[in-house]
C-alpha cells in the first residue's frame, strides 16, 4: 500500500517512477581563508545539519579520510555531535574505512552511535580511495579486500549477537567475546560500497547489504549494469530486493538559474576533483587521480554524472536518474572546492524547499 501510494504521489507532481530518499554527505576540504579556525569550521558544518534536519532532508553522512585536512579522521565524533542536536534526521558514514580500522572497535564505536542516536545510524562501509593512507597506516593495500570483508562479517555478527561470541578470521580471532551496546536497530542498514570492480557490488548483494555507489564515477554504463547485476544477485540469495536500496553519491549545485549553478557549481566542483586528484597521486596505486587532474566538472553536467541546476531542472533530471538506474537514495555534496558556507546554505535551503517536495519519498509510517 504504501508503494501504491509512493507513485500516486509521484504522478501528481509530474514525475514517472518512484520517489526517493534525500541526504547529504559531508566530505570536505577545510581552507582557513574560507573557514576560519578549525573549530568555526566544524561548527558551520554543524549549523547545516541543523538546517538540513529543520528542512526535512532524509539524512546527513560523513566520510571518513585521514589526509590532513580533508573530511574526518574519526566520523563517529562529529556525528555522535549530529546527532546530540537532532530529533529526526537519520546520521550515516559515507564511509567508514574498514580495513584501516580493528573491527571491534568499529563494532562497538558506531553500535553506540546508534545507541545514542536513537537507531538512527546509516553505516555505510569501503576500502577508500586514498591509498596511500594504507601505506601511513603500515597496513598493505593487497589485504584491504580481505580485510574489508572480514571486518564487515564481524561487525554484523557482533551487532546481531545474543552473548558472547567466537570469531575466527585471518586478521581478527575471537573467543568468548561478549559484544556491547546491542544497537538499537537489528539490523543496523549497511551500505556496501560498489565503484571499482564488479565483485563489489555483487558481494554487496550476496551479503543482503544495501548498495552505495557514485553518479560521477566516468562510466555511466558501468555503473548501471552493476547495479541491475546487484538486485538480481540479491533474488539469487533469497533478499527481496524491493527491500534494499541502492544509493548514490554525486556533487549536486542548486541556484536559481541554470547557468548560475553550473559556473558556480562546476567551479568548486573542479576545485575539489583538483584536490582529490592531487591527494590521489601521492602513490602510484591510486586509479583516479589523472582522469579527475583533467576533468571540468562543467562536462560532466549534461550527461548527469553530477547535478548542476535550478529546481525544475534538478527535478527533471533526477526523476531520470532514478528511473534509468534505480537509484533509491541519492547522497549529495554541497560544500566542497572552498564553496563559501553561506553559498553552501543557500544550496541547501533551495534545494530543500523546491526540489525536495516533488521527489521525496514519504516517511515510513506515512
Amino acid at each position: 500500500m504504501r508503494r501504491l501510494r509512493e507513485i500516486e504521489l509521484t504522478q501528481a507532481n509530474g514525475i514517472t517512477g518512484v520517489q526517493m530518499r534525500f541526504g547529504v554527505c559531508f566530505n570536505v576540504e577545510y581552507h582557513p581563508e574560507i573557514h576560519k579556525s578549525p573549530s568555526h569550521y566544524f561548527g558551520g558544518i554543524l549549523e547545516q545539519v541543523d538546517q538540513l534536519e529543520e528542512l526535512g532532508y532524509d539524512s546527513v553522512w560523513f566520510s571518513e579520510h585521514h589526509s590532513g585536512a580533508y573530511s574526518f579522521g574519526n566520523p563517529a565524533v562529529i556525528a555522535a555531535v549530529a546527532a546530540s542536536r537532532t530529533k529526526r534526521i537519520r546520521i550515516g558514514t559515507g564511509v567508514s574505512l574498514l580495513p584501516l580500522q580493528n573491527p571491534i572497535f568499529l563494532a562497538e564505536q558506531y553500535a553506540m552511535l546508534d545507541v545514542l542516536s536513537n537507531g538512527r545510524l546509516e553505516y555505510g562501509i569501503g576500502r577508500g580511495y586514498l591509498m596511500h593512507e594504507y601505506e601511513w597506516l603500515k597496513i598493505p593495500v593487497s589485504e584491504s579486500h580481505g580485510r574489508y570483508r572480514e571486518a564487515a562479517e564481524f561487525i554484523t555478527k557482533a551487532w546481531l549477537s545474543n552473548g558472547p561470541f567466537e570469531f575466527h578470521g585471518k586478521y581478527c580471532s575471537v573467543d568468548d567475546y561478549a559484544f556491547f551496546p546491542p544497537p538499537v536497530q537489528r539490523p543496523v542498514p549497511i551500505y556496501a560500497s560498489g565503484g571499482g570492480t564488479p565483485q563489489s557490488f555483487t558481494w554487496a548483494a550476496e551479503m543482503g547489504f544495501h548498495l552505495g555507489t557514485a553518479l560521477f564515477l566516468p562510466d555511466r554504463d558501468f555503473v548501471r549494469d552493476n547495479i541491475a547485476a546487484y538486485r538480481r544477485t540479491l533474488a539469487e540469495h533469497g533478499f527481496d530486493p524491493a527491500s534494499r536500496e541502492v544509493s548514490a553519491i554525486t556533487q549536486m549545485y542548486c541556484a536559481p538559474t541554470k547557468a548560475q549553478a553550473v559556473e558556480e557549481g562546476g567551479t568548486y566542483t573542479t576545485n575539489y576533483y583538483r584536490f582529490f586528484s592531487k591527494l590521489a597521486g601521492k602513490t602510484a596505486l591510486n586509479p583516479m587521480s589523472e582522469f579527475y587532474a583533467k576533468t571540468d566538472a562543467r562536462d560532466l553536467n549534461p550527461g548527469d554524472f553530477v547535478l548542476f541546476g535550478d529546481p525544475e531542472d534538478l527535478v527533471k533530471r533526477i526523476a531520470g536518474v532514478r528511473d534509468t538506474l534505480g537509484i533509491d537514495f541519492l547522497l549529495m555534496e554541497v560544500a566542497q572546492g572552498g564553496t563559501p558556507p553561506e553559498k553552501a546554505a543557500a544550496v541547501i535551503d533551495l534545494f530543500g524547499h523546491h526540489v525536495l517536495p516533488k521527489l521525496q519519498k514519504p516517511p515510513a509510517n506515512a
